[in-house]
């Protein structure tokens, strides 16, 4: 016990002989802490208020997508409701026709053979002509890596 009390008067002696051993650097210390902790947890708090305004952001355009969703359907559900699709449904389903119309049914080979190709592109014929030095440095690369 007595060699630590040996290194307390010792370590008290310096700071006192340096000025470090005063009660107002003590306070001062204190004072410090305090205001650090303060600044770090009002960091922490607006660091927490940014993240849920991004999720409140989130939730908000999720909630106006099934706005946009609801409103659809509904204006869907309008028009499945009226005279002209049920007109149309008829006619495509069912091979009704309006009063004054004749209906001719087509058997699918026969719609299939009066199909014409699509023709292609003429930029796909085209040959691209390069210069002859730019063949050699491709004809020397594909010797070189294999392509």
């Amino acid at each position: 016990m007595d060699y630590l009390s040996y290194k307390y008067t010792t370590l008290r002696q310096k700071l006192i002989d340096k000025g470090l051993f005063d009660v107002r650097l003590f306070a001062l210390i204190g004072v410090g802490f305090i205001a650090l902790s303060v600044f770090w947890n009002g960091a922490k708090i607006v660091q927490q208020n940014f993240e849920l305004s991004q999720k409140v952001t989130a939730i908000e355009q999720e909630n106006q997508i099934l706005e946009l969703e609801n409103q659809n359907r509904e204006l869907r559900n309008q028009y499945l409701a009226t005279d002209e699709f049920a007109e149309l449904t008829a006619r495509r389903v069912f091979g009704k026709a309006a009063p004054g119309e004749r209906v001719y049914i087509v058997p699918k080979d026969v719609a299939l053979s009066a199909l014409t190709a699509v023709e292609t592109d003429q930029t796909d014929q085209l040959e691209v002509t390069k210069p002859q030095y730019q063949k050699n440095l491709e004809t020397w690369l594909n010797i070189y890596f294999g392509n």
